[in-house]
């Protein structure tokens, strides 16, 4: 199954990587999206009001993308580093920023997601060590 999952995972972040976040409709009603304490706006969100907080940190950018870099099978979830690129509205200087996420799959779907600063943050969270 952890296979299955990492595919699940990979394939989700393929249209974020070309700047396409229409992936966010397929989420489901349940969806989990939970950001560490270090990072703005930290907290937990779930159902319509995760996906509107990633609508709008989305929004907050042009020409943005969103790939993940690595991708760590951890069994049960799916470590991820992500690589966004975009450039912040209002302007001309594009900026990158670097996460890790544990990403968890349920049924074939990205079910919930944990944002962190570290990697091994990240891997602790799911259960691993470096």
């Amino acid at each position: 199954m952890s296979q299955e999952n990492v595919e699940v995972v990979r394939a989700f972040y393929e249209q974020p990587a070309r700047g396409d976040f229409s992936v966010l409709d397929d989420l489901p009603d349940d969806f989990a999206f939970v950001t560490s304490d270090e990072l703005p706006d930290a907290g937990t969100y779930r159902g319509s009001a995760a996906v509107q907080f990633i609508r709008d940190w989305i929004a907050s950018f042009d020409d943005l993308t969103i790939s993940a870099t690595e991708i760590v099978d951890a069994g049960d979830k799916v470590v991820i580093e992500i690589v966004q690129s975009g450039r912040p509205i209002g302007s001309d200087k594009r900026v990158e920023g670097r996460w890790w996420q544990t990403v968890a799959v349920r049924e074939g779907q990205i079910a919930a997601v944990e944002t962190f600063q570290r990697r091994e943050d990240a891997l602790e969270a799911a259960g691993l060590s470096e």
